[in-house]
């Protein structure tokens, strides 16, 4: 084992150096958390949470698990999704992708939270749902939603050779005869796959083996070897996250655990740049390789336990093997690193661009809930928003397109051009978390002077205090808006015509990873463009001619 360890640490330190063949974790970086993926032919699709975010469910593209791409989302449309009202971090949880090759289909189920405690008074615990598609590549083709009959959330759906079809969920069972099986435990049912109806009662299979805290999530179950096996996600989703694996006979167990349980679980050593792995889903490529995708999260400032993840939760990829008596290992059990071996490097883009040519570069832009109705068109000076009587603050939808944040040291700007006529007024970009945690820099009327100036508002400490700052009297005519991302703090700022930045505030990183007392947060930050009409119509239009980001 000594050896074994000198080994790993020895190819790790070639990969930092260039010598080795090696890839960078996170393989698909910002706010992608709970990935599940699936393969046809020698094609992979992978689908995180989406959770307030419009539209839901993000589906990814990827010929060799390394380079990925948006390419289209299973909840596009309001007959499908109808985010109205959600709560932060409420919305669509935990998505489960499988492709069922008998019937040349892919399922995407997962479960859509409208009212979640905290912060509301209570949880209402919905009935999770599929939908499915002959065509991934095809937006249009996701059909509208299946539900099925028992309730719960992170949903699996497992077809088995025999022709039965199985769906798996996580809820509290203490009511139901399982007082020591914890906050959540894991229930599976026989499904008619053309309506979701059960076709067997709920039968319990497992709780959590620990106690901090005993959460037992996240099931996916598949069969290899004449077994079945079961992954799950244990003791929640932050520094204490696992992955647990188990076989049985039996869909319905008895369970054995692995002997090498917890798979992943960096929480051993808090003093990794490393943590939070779990939730993790597996895959064999064509060549009969083994690999698990798994959330986990970069903490910042400092880079360990102590820090914040402002990216939030990332998909990360680790290669996965069989032991010769049936048992799983991820990464011989070696705990996840940023660099690993094998594959190979793919540097992040220096400077990416959208130029609002007529529509949107690519499909990931998102806006915070389902809209109402179309609040943006192209023109020829790039994309122009009209402001509707929402702000950021609301649990509604305002006029605002957001993209994740991909890149711990990159700058987000825009060119602006927008004439306010009311102090209400105000369009710029954002760099947001959540309707309490979020910062402007932008253009609106001085609520005193009454004349057009640069602003900057920025929300920080345990209530999201809000500081707005005024800089002098912007002349007509566009300006160009920045927001500076850095590990440990964000900085906001403005320029005109050629002119260097000039920086009006700063924001440290723990603030964009945080929750008000008696709230909660599951995403990630996002960089955003926006306009506000301040609660009342506007017809004044904000063109922002591009969006770019360029790493420092």
């Amino acid at each position: 084992m000594p050896k074994m360890v000198s080994l790993l640490s020895s190819v790790i330190l070639l990969c930092v150096v260039g010598a080795a063949s090696c890839f960078k974790n996170p393989i698909i970086p910002g706010f992608n958390p709970d990935p599940s993926i699936a393969r046809k032919g020698n094609d992979y699709f992978l689908v995180t949470s989406s959770f307030e975010f419009f539209p839901g469910v993000p589906i990814y593209h990827s010929k060799d698990l390394i380079k990925w791409t948006v390419i289209g989302h299973a909840l596009n449309r309001p007959s499908q999704l109808d985010l109205r009202g959600t709560a932060p971090s409420g919305g669509v949880f935990a998505p489960t992708l499988r492709y069922n090759q008998k019937t040349d289909t892919f399922y995407m189920v997962t479960t859509v939270f409208h009212i979640i405690n905290p912060p509301d008074n209570t949880t209402v615990t919905p009935r999770s749902l599929y939908v499915t598609t002959k065509n991934i590549l095809d937006d249009n083709s996701w059909s509208d939603p299946t539900y099925v009959d028992q309730y719960g959330f992170d949903g699996d759906l497992f077809f088995d050779d025999n022709g039965k079809t199985y769906f798996s969920s996580t809820f509290g069972s203490g009511d139901l005869g399982y007082p020591d099986s914890g906050y959540f435990a894991i229930w599976t049912t026989e499904i008619d796959v053309k309506t979701g109806n059960s076709l067997t009662e709920s039968r319990f299979q497992l709780a959590s083996p620990f106690t901090n805290p005993r959460l037992n999530e996240a099931p996916h179950i598949f069969k290899r070897g004449g077994k079945y096996h079961l992954l799950t996600a244990d003791s929640g989703t932050e520094n204490n996250h696992k992955t647990m694996h188990y076989v049985a006979d039996s869909v319905y167990g008895p369970w054995t655990a692995n002997p090498n349980n917890p798979l992943l679980f960096n929480g051993r050593n808090a003093s990794q740049s490393v943590l939070a792995t779990g939730h993790a889903d597996i895959v064999q490529t064509p060549s009969g390789d083994w690999y698990a995708v798994f959330l986990a999260t970069r903490p910042q400032n400092p880079p360990n336990s102590a820090g914040y993840p402002q990216l939030g939760r990332e998909t990360f990829l680790a290669p996965a093997s069989w032991t010769s008596d049936g048992w799983l290992k991820i990464n011989d059990g070696k705990d996840i690193t940023l660099d690993m071996p094998g594959l190979y490097k793919l540097d992040r883009p220096k400077i990416w661009r959208d130029d609002f040519r007529g529509k949107f570069t690519d499909k990931a832009w998102y806006t915070q809930r389902t809209p109402y109705k179309q609040f943006h068109k192209f023109v020829n000076g790039g994309l122009r928003l009209f402001g509707n009587v929402y702000t950021l603050d609301d649990r509604e939808t305002p006029a605002a397109f957001f993209r994740k944040q991909e890149d711990l040291n990159v700058i987000f700007s825009t060119q602006l051009d927008f004439t306010p006529t009311s102090p209400r007024h105000e369009a710029g970009i954002t760099v947001f978390l959540s309707i309490w945690y979020h910062n402007e820099v932008g253009l609106t009327l001085h609520p005193e002077t009454k004349v057009r100036t640069v602003f900057v508002k920025t929300r920080t400490g345990p209530m999201a205090e809000l500081k707005t700052i005024y800089a002098p009297t912007a002349e007509a005519g566009p300006v160009n808006l920045f927001i500076k991302a850095e590990p440990n703090q964000y900085s906001l700022g403005y320029s005109v015509g050629g002119g260097n930045v000039t920086y009006l505030a700063t924001v440290e990183n723990r603030w964009l990873q945080s929750y008000v007392q008696g709230w909660q947060n599951f995403v990630g930050t996002h960089f955003g463009v926006y306009s506000l009409a301040g609660r009342l119509p506007m017809l004044i239009p904000a063109d922002f001619k591009y969006v770019q980001t360029q790493l420092l």
